[in-house]
């Protein structure tokens, strides 16, 4: 039969349909494009005067603070007092420390220097230079002569010593005393500027370029290497403008270029007025076509009454019925007879069982009276049951079993995998019911007639399962087992409990059937009780002490002793992971280089594919060693290694001695404090004083663990003379005071 009736109605109604729509979306599309205009401009507005407000507060700040060191700070003040030689060193070494406590205040400080005319030197936080020798002398020439206000400076380049690749900074320069116009300097890097521009603005949609009254870029969100002018964007549309009364720079943001869309949005009315005049054509053209397709459902109607007046049907009679209301008076009956059999077949039998099953393992209650009794008689099981038994069957590795197979194969296989469960119960006595119930976990219901008796099967079928498996199939799984319930509205406990265990599949194993009496074959552990060797294990990393390999092995022997959900142990292990990752980053930059490329990614990768704790521990311990070893060998690459090697021993004999100090290092080894501390903080990432501290508490926690000592001789014993400092510092550092340590 040919359908020439329905294509006519297709032709007839389908480009109606076609047209109105796309003038109703481009309608709908243009007004919310309009909308969305308004609002963008006006939400970049507001965004443009939270980044200058953000940005002047921050000058502010250092302004203020600059200030207030000019004037209140003691050590600074002293720079330019006269003194007698021997103190002018001593006084020198206090104002750079203050110079340093000073950058350290605030993370946008690049850098900080005083420029005394007296004698033209230059103190800055870790050194004291001569005029002739500093790099950024020129500048210092500069506002010397300058009488101008001083206020903050265009972008320029600034570097510390001669021959040192520059630093883009915008510079804020101070009279430290007005007599000689020695001058106080501070330094905020132009990068600082653009990752706080970064930060506040979000997706780069649209330019942000923050300029002086020259129109000379000091930052962008988008700069990446050379400062470019104001016309960065020559093919941009600017939105906002945004002036500082404060520095007068200028905040400027808009769109990239002008794209198609905004040339539509011009003729916004214009468009709007077109899809008006398309839908009403459209309604006249509805109309018409209704019209022409009427009249064949007018004679179908026609002979539709026809036929009824010849059957004598009492719906003939019936009057202000339409053509519809005919047509469904003739099959109304045949309607009826067959709505009894859709409502009895209205579920699939698949599905049905599928929903009954997820209802018995999560514990719902039946909507019938008599229970799941009458549930699961309506589905075919219909004899009386003393026992059931709930067992989850869980695919090892799913990650790569994903990555192996397409999703075709990996339903041809878990259909494989329910098929073999029904194979192998075909000769038991009981009745097996698998449901898949997640994408990795198959659900089986073990249905007894004698419980006692068929525990032990239930059991052997399941490890029959699991050998299956391994021999035929390229992956494995893991079977955990539930406790027997006697009653069927308790299937929601035994299935809990099968869950339950294969959550420590970690620590017992993969491959394997996990009952309820495994559970209690290892202590349940404590992830708080690991948590000092952790940050033991990260501190020792960091420096690049050995013990971190001992450290490490203690953990994993302490874990393997006891058990531990897989949840639990990849809180454990992402702990580890976050406080390496935290301390790394305390070293300078080529070995956090190592750090970051060599081991962090090769860590969470680990974490994410690898579900054994003993697999685990191994590639854990494998990627630390290699960064441990690349890192080691970095360091011992550079001349100072030996030296800081010798000042490291010395420190680890001597650190119980209460003058163990920079100045008696310095002294011992022949070398200027601030270049040994400087070498200290560039091979172990750590300053001095932290060092000797970290060392002093280890050694007391040993001592309180592991020996009767008071707390007071404990704190003599490490280098403490003082034992309320030496509370302090514990305190500080481990959470609690060395007495609650030692009760712990």
């Amino acid at each position: 039969m040919h359908k020439k009736w329905f294509q006519r109605l297709l032709l007839s109604y389908l480009p109606i349909i076609f047209v109105v729509s796309l003038s109703l979306l481009l309608m709908t599309y243009l007004t919310l494009s309009e909308m969305s205009k308004k609002s963008a401009l006006r939400a970049n507005e507001m965004l443009s005067r939270d980044i200058m407000q953000s940005v002047e507060v921050s000058l502010r700040g250092i302004d203020a603070m600059l200030s207030k060191a000019i004037m209140d700070n003691g050590p600074i003040r002293q720079l330019f007092e006269p003194l007698p030689a021997q103190q002018r060193q001593y006084a020198d070494y206090q104002a750079s420390l203050a110079l340093s406590d000073l950058a350290a205040d605030n993370p946008m400080i690049h850098s900080l220097y005083v420029y005394r005319v007296d004698d033209n030197t230059i103190i800055t936080p870790s050194t004291f230079t001569g005029l002739d020798h500093f790099g950024d002398k020129e500048f210092i020439g500069q506002q010397v002569t300058n009488f101008a206000p001083f206020k903050w400076t265009v972008r320029r380049e600034y570097r510390k010593e001669a021959g040192e690749r520059p630093t883009d900074v915008v510079s804020l320069v101070k009279f430290a005393k007005l007599s000689d116009k020695s001058l106080i300097v501070v330094n905020v890097a132009a990068g600082s500027l653009d990752k706080l521009m970064r930060e506040m603005s979000g997706l780069s949609i649209n330019f942000l370029d923050l300029v002086d009254q020259e129109g000379h870029l000091i930052a962008s969100r988008d700069l990446t290497d050379s400062p470019k002018t104001a016309s960065s964007h020559p093919s941009g549309k600017e939105w906002s403008n945004i002036r500082s009364d404060y520095t007068g720079w200028t905040l400027r943001s808009g769109a990239y270029q002008a794209s198609i869309a905004e040339w539509v949005s011009s003729l916004f009315y214009v468009w709007i007025a077109v899809g008006f005049l398309v839908v009403a054509l459209c309604i006249v053209w509805l109309v018409y076509a209704t019209r022409r397709n009427y009249k064949p459902i007018r004679n179908f109607a026609d002979k539709v009454a026809d036929y009824s007046v010849q059957q004598g049907d009492k719906a003939a009679h019936t009057e202000k019925l339409d053509e519809f209301q005919y047509i469904e008076t003739v099959f109304e009956q045949l309607l009826d007879r067959s709505s009894l059999l859709q409502e009895q077949n209205k579920e699939n039998l698949d599905y049905r069982k599928l929903h009954v099953f997820r209802n018995m393992i999560e514990g719902a209650a039946s909507v019938r009276k008599d229970g799941w009794a009458s549930e699961l008689e309506q589905l075919g099981f219909s004899d009386t049951y003393s026992g059931l038994i709930a067992a989850v069957v869980e695919i090892d590795r799913y990650a790569d079993f994903v990555a192996r197979y397409n999703s075709r194969d990996q339903y041809l296989l878990k259909q494989a995998l329910r098929a073999v469960v029904m194979e192998i119960s075909e000769s038991s006595p009981f009745l097996v019911w698998p449901e898949w119930v997640s994408r990795h976990q198959l659900a089986v219901l073990y249905f007894y007639k004698d419980a006692a008796e068929q525990d032990e099967n239930a059991i052997q079928q399941c490890e029959q399962l699991r050998t299956w498996v391994e021999q035929n199939l390229s992956f494995t799984v893991t079977v955990g087992i539930g406790n027997r319930i006697s009653r069927i509205e308790d299937a929601s406990e035994t299935y809990k409990n099968a869950l339950r265990a294969l959550h420590y599949k970690s620590s017992l194993g993969i491959n394997r059937l996990i009952m309820p009496n495994d559970l209690v074959s290892k202590p349940q552990g404590e992830i708080f009780m690991q948590l000092h060797i952790i940050r033991a294990i990260c501190q020792s990393f960091r420096s690049g002490d050995s013990e971190w390999e001992g450290r490490f092995h203690e953990l994993c022997n302490t874990l393997d002793s006891n058990m531990f959900s897989h949840e639990d142990l990849l809180n454990m292990l992402n702990y580890l992971v976050y406080h390496l990752h935290k301390e790394m980053l305390e070293l300078p930059e080529e070995h956090r280089e190592i750090w970051e490329t060599a081991a962090y990614p090769k860590l969470q990768l680990i974490l994410e594919r690898e579900e054994t704790a003993a697999e685990i521990y191994a590639e854990f311990f494998r990627v630390l060693l290699d960064a441990s070893a690349q890192i080691r060998e970095l360091r011992e690459s550079k001349n100072s290694y030996n030296l800081i090697h010798s000042v490291k021993q010395y420190i680890g004999e001597h650190f119980m001695n209460p003058d163990l100090s920079l100045s008696h290092l310095s002294e011992e080894f022949g070398l200027n404090s601030s270049y040994l501390s400087r070498l200290f903080k560039e091979a172990f990432g750590v300053n001095f004083v932290d060092y000797v501290t970290r060392i002093r508490i280890e050694k007391a926690e040993e001592l309180l663990q592991n020996t009767e000592k008071a707390v007071q001789d404990v704190a003599v014993a490490v280098g403490y003379t003082n034992a309320r400092t030496f509370i302090r510092v514990f305190k500080k550092l481990k959470g609690s005071t060395p007495g609650s340590f030692r009760n712990e």
